[in-house]
């Protein structure tokens, strides 16, 4: 029965959870599901609601109205550990915090003590190792006291992260998007062993950047890997029109997507390639996040992408304000597969 049931839910016998775009209609139905780990609505406001109910204060685009469904096989734990509210099972932590952007001075520190927060709800709770972040930032290009907000966020991530053991080895993959609300949101999600760093062989590692993105470099990897057994999850960032460590094609939506589908594929190559994902093409993947900036229009983005998938991965449409103001849209994926041989011979 309980394989039956697990397998009903994710859709993979070994991984430990699912997620899955449905309808925001049905939103006081799924609240009363049981196997949920975490709800995310999108709306004007970043929003923390009991039990499980996460808004993101990013306006979906198109006039639909989504909820990203995460299910797990049973009914999870769920409570505050300090500043954290935290969905768990024995195999996953999920867990978000927000903040006003008033409540202490500056970005730098109020990210800083978040993210104190989140290692400090890992280590009480037993889940030492960070999959995937989503970072949330109100007024993301201000300038307070002389330092742009998302440099400031990246300043305060950096701090707290270099006091963790190894660090660089264990970044994961993020992503960081600004909204035009009163709130930071973050959530995350942990696990009890590691996922594999993936990096793009196209662009500088994001924690090597150039001092001129920020007083300290953005601490994330291009991808995460993270096995479950036979099977594994890809978590991809935020992905843009970046070739090297510099924007491409500015001014150019269109030319910026196809760049940034060609990073896209080159994680996934790289996936398959270091460790047996099998993937081949961007069409298998399980779901994708596009995030635009304010007046990019997004029906020829829509098309383009209807003609590169055919309408084979669910996509929503978000609007934000991407990390770099010459960056017109960004592209965030999952993918759910199975792990066959490594073309390398061996998993890095």
């Amino acid at each position: 029965m309980e394989n039956n049931r697990r397998q009903r839910v994710s859709g993979w016998l070994d991984t430990p959870f699912q997620v899955r775009y449905e309808n925001a209609a049905h939103l006081q139905t799924l609240l009363n599901e049981e196997d949920l780990l975490a709800l995310i609505s999108f709306d004007r406001e970043n929003e923390l609601k009991e039990p499980c109910l996460v808004t993101v204060g990013l306006p979906e685009l198109g006039g639909d109205s989504t909820l990203e469904v995460w299910r797990v096989p049973y009914p999870p734990e769920t409570g505050y550990a300090g500043e954290v509210w935290y969905s768990r099972t024995d195999a996953v932590l999920f867990g978000c915090l927000q903040f006003e952007g008033g409540r202490v001075p500056g970005m730098e520190q109020a990210t800083y003590d978040a993210y104190r927060a989140i290692l400090a709800c890992q280590k009480r709770l037993g889940y030492p190792y960070l999959l995937r972040t989503w970072n949330y930032l109100s007024d993301i290009h201000r300038e307070e006291d002389g330092l742009e907000r998302y440099r400031a966020f990246c300043l305060g991530r950096h701090r707290i992260l270099e006091t963790t053991p190894d660090f660089e080895r264990h970044l994961v993959a993020a992503t960081a998007m600004g909204t035009r609300t009163s709130r930071t949101l973050i959530y995350f999600l942990a696990a009890l062993e590691p996922g594999f760093r993936l990096e793009n062989p196209r662009q500088v590692s994001a924690f090597r950047y150039p001092s001129y993105y920020a007083p300290r470099s953005p601490s994330f990897s291009r991808a995460t890997l993270k096995p479950w057994g036979a099977e594994a999850h890809l978590y991809i960032s935020g992905t843009a029109s970046i070739v090297g460590h510099e924007t491409r094609h500015v001014g150019n939506p269109l030319a910026q997507l196809d760049e940034t589908l060609s990073n896209l594929q080159s994680l996934a190559d790289n996936a398959r390639r270091l460790h047996g994902l099998e993937i081949q093409s961007l069409d298998e993947l399980s779901l994708l996040k596009v995030y635009l900036r304010q007046g990019v229009e997004m029906e020829p983005i829509v098309q383009c992408l209807q003609r590169r998938f055919g309408g084979r991965v669910p996509a929503l449409f978000l609007q934000g304000d991407v990390c770099r103001n010459d960056l017109l849209l960004e592209i965030e994926a999952f993918h759910a597969g199975i792990l066959g041989i490594p073309e390398k011979g061996h998993r890095e």
